[in-house]
């Protein structure tokens, strides 16, 4: 019989995991993509709890779960990285959002886990199931790219 947690150990989890497996799936897989299969995975991890209990990397696994699972129901679409304005959007450099439709969609998770959001390369590397020098890489091919797409020349 499957062990469900308690109602605390479970909000506890989800506080922490919610965030950053949500933006790292909405920047693989677009806004909406993205912010449906996050929900989906919380509610894997409520129906799946004994199966998480071994996992040591709860976030990661359910991020790799989610994302298996999203691609598995639909086509691949370009992500959108903010939801659709029902105001003023954000402030931010006017190439940058068609800069990011041109990184593969590994670059594009680990410029915004890294460089948008804060969180270390080893945090990166552990949440999205990859080898932190795969992040280095990662990181650095798509700020290369970010930097000859918005024509921003390294100070010398």
């Amino acid at each position: 019989m499957m062990e469900c947690p308690s109602t605390d150990e479970f909000t506890e989890f989800a506080r922490e995991v919610e965030a950053p497996l949500r933006y790292a799936l909405v920047a693989e897989l677009g806004y909406h993509r993205g912010r449906e299969a996050a929900q989906d995975a919380l509610v894997f991890a409520w129906e799946h709890w004994d199966r998480l209990d071994t996992v040591v990397n709860r976030g990661g696994y359910l991020y790799r779960v989610a994302k298996r699972r999203a691609l598995r129901h639909g086509r691949r679409q370009f992500p959108s990285l903010v939801d659709p304005p029902h105001h003023d959007p954000p402030i931010t450099e006017p190439g940058l959002h068609a800069a990011l439709r041109h990184l593969s969609g590994r670059q594009r998770a680990v410029a915004y886990l890294v460089e948008g959001l804060g969180m270390t390369h080893g945090e990166t590397s552990n949440f999205l199931g990859i080898s932190r020098s795969s992040v280095q890489t990662h990181l650095e091919r798509a700020l290369r790219h970010l930097r000859n797409e918005l024509g921003v020349r390294d100070a010398v």
